[in-house]
């Protein structure tokens, strides 16, 4: 047992200490496009989340020349290191991504996905650091080092909320078979893996503690007028089934069929959960049938879930207590094929969560269903001037690339105008004239209402408030074209890629 300012202490406190700073510059990130529109390399949620990265580049840099070879740097750091190479690897990518492709408005896009993979390998190498280097479980009464890697599990599940991208965002759009699915994916191997490291009670531990900071930074954002994702999915309930099915099954908690019991019952309670707040709480009932379908899918993933976070479990408490995990697994042969098991079982999960979206050829606007709306959020909007390109009033023809879900709402597609104040609106709407036309099919915009909205920036702006009710998946373009008294025209094409949920 260490003590005191020891080298690999400090290393791991500012690695611990700059990774919690990922959470909530990933809220604030998505906050921030939903809020302001586009942003850049290091924009404040941006340069939140990197210091995070770069900190942790920096520990595990330390750990492989020195700190491994003189103090004894725990492997955990150096796993942590493979994830921040991950991690650069997807901004890199990213900003790559939005040079040569566009602005991507979920997180579902190859350069995300790389970076919240490091991200997330980032964490689990500070949960097996903390435990190898505290080996807290020597000595039972030994608080700090449980605390902190409950904050640590707890970190682990604010990732894969983040990693449900639009399903966190809004609840009106969650489905009943892909979204349990991921739910199944993730959340149990996470309180499992916390429930043999630190006992019973660290997965209702680590449930509140994700839900209070969950909560926590969303009311700051709300404070400083942004637009955050809904407070669901809260996940006590399924946390606490996992809890009461090890304790409760007359088997010993660290046994394998203890942890599929787990999965089953969580698969049951989140089921239930899930379907009861879409029903009563959004308004949007799940059909019957697709639940039907959906369960044995999810029961099944939700069990293999629980078991890998058994056997990562093991591996931390293994290293909490100082000993190979070959002892606890019964050999070292054993543990290489469970590990082996265990590794191959996580790829087929992450590879059966790959679902592309459907792209059927481009849309007729009868196929569409264009309606009025003047309830929109602008934000929404495909004709948001924050995500339009730079310089799109100025006379030529300017291009853009956009993303929208398919998820049940209809898609603003209308044109606007803003100006300083109401009469100035007016008195340049004035001079001004929008085309539309979709896919090269003109849209006739005086058969619908004008919208008028107050931005973050204190201008007022008029739409056209025509959506989408019907969109299909697959590439829509967009030609809006601006006409004004004594300039020439400008164009707007806006290339929408329309995804399914």
């Amino acid at each position: 047992m260490r003590s005191g300012l020891h080298p690999v202490t400090v290393a791991l406190a500012l690695a611990l200490g700059a990774g919690w700073l990922g959470f909530p510059g990933l809220l604030w990130d998505v906050a921030w496009h939903r809020t302001i529109g586009r942003d850049s390399l290091l924009s404040p949620p941006h340069v939140l989340m990197y210091a995070g990265v770069v900190v942790n580049g920096l520990v595990s840099a330390w750990a492989l020349v020195w700190g491994r070879r003189r103090y004894g740097a725990p492997g955990g750091l150096l796993l942590g290191g493979v994830g921040f190479l991950l991690a650069v690897a997807g901004a890199a990518l990213d900003e790559w991504w939005h040079a040569n492709v566009g602005k991507d408005v979920n997180l579902w896009s190859p350069p995300h996905l790389v970076g919240l993979a490091g991200a997330a390998l980032i964490a689990v190498g500070l949960v097996l650091a903390v435990a190898a280097h505290t080996r807290f479980a020597e000595t039972p009464r030994r608080r700090l080092p449980r605390v902190i890697l409950l904050l640590g599990f707890a970190d682990l599940v604010h990732k894969a909320m983040v990693a449900l991208d639009h399903y966190t965002l809004d609840a009106w759009g969650r489905t009943p078979d892909f979204y349990p699915f991921l739910l199944a994916l993730f959340l149990p191997a996470i309180f499992m893996a916390a429930t043999r490291a630190l006992g019973p009670g660290a997965a209702a531990a680590t449930a509140a503690i994700f839900t209070a900071e969950h909560v926590l930074i969303l009311l700051a954002l709300l404070a400083f007028g942004m637009r955050v994702p809904t407070f669901t999915p809260i996940p006590l309930l399924p946390a606490l089934a996992i809890e009461l099915a090890v304790a409760a099954l007359p088997v010993p908690s660290t046994s394998g069929l203890a942890a599929l019991f787990a999965g089953a019952l969580f698969a049951l309670v989140m089921y239930a959960q899930e379907a009861a707040w879409m029903a009563w709480a959004v308004g949007r009932p799940w059909e019957l049938g697709r639940v039907a379908l959906a369960f044995p899918g999810v029961l099944l993933t939700a069990v293999g879930s629980a078991w890998l976070g058994r056997v990562v479990g093991t591996v931390v408490a293994s290293a909490a207590m100082g000993r190979p995990a070959g002892a606890a697994f019964g050999s070292p042969a054993r543990a290489r094929l469970t590990l082996a098991l265990a590794a191959a079982l996580g790829t087929v999960g992450i590879a059966a969560a790959y679902r592309p979206s459907r792209a059927e050829p481009p849309s007729t606007v009868a196929a569409l269903g264009l309606a009025p709306d003047t309830s929109f959020d602008h934000r929404d909007a495909v004709f948001w001037e924050a995500l339009l390109p730079d310089g799109w009033r100025a006379p030529g023809t300017h291009h853009t690339y956009q993303e929208a879900i398919v998820d049940g709402r209809g898609i603003p597609l209308g044109p606007a105008w803003c100006a300083r104040d109401g009469a100035g609106l007016a008195r340049e709407l004035a001079g001004t004239r929008f085309t539309l036309s979709i896919n090269g099919e003109p849209v006739d915009l005086a058969r619908y209402p004008r919208a008028r909205r107050r931005t973050r920036d204190g201008s007022i702006c008029e739409w056209v408030g025509v959506a989408a009710t019907t969109p299909r998946p697959g590439l829509q373009e967009l030609s809006y074209t601006l006409e004004r008294d004594s300039l020439p025209p400008s164009a707007i094409i806006v290339r929408l890629r329309v995804k399914e949920p």
